[in-house]
């Protein structure tokens, strides 16, 4: 790919790390302006968004494991 600032290649990779450079800037810069209380809102948003994904995680973990732990019926376990 071509960058026509300064006509360097880039690969994909590296414009999807500016990309997500751009939006920590954007959500940090977001941060900075909201009152206090606004800030403990997104602060327990974010905390609730973490408690469901490891609440997922640990789910798909038991289910792997109780696949890994199942009976053994011949070609089930590879």
């Amino acid at each position: 790919m071509e960058n026509g600032i300064n006509n360097k290649m880039e690969t994909v990779e590296q414009y999807i790390s500016k990309a997500d450079d751009q939006a920590k800037k954007i959500y940090m810069d977001r941060i900075w302006r909201m009152e206090k209380d606004a800030i403990f809102h997104e602060l327990m948003r974010v905390h609730g968004e973490s408690s469901k994904l490891l609440l997922r995680a640990e789910k798909e973990i038991a289910y792997l494991k109780s696949l890994l732990d199942g009976p053994e019926d011949g070609d089930a376990r590879h």
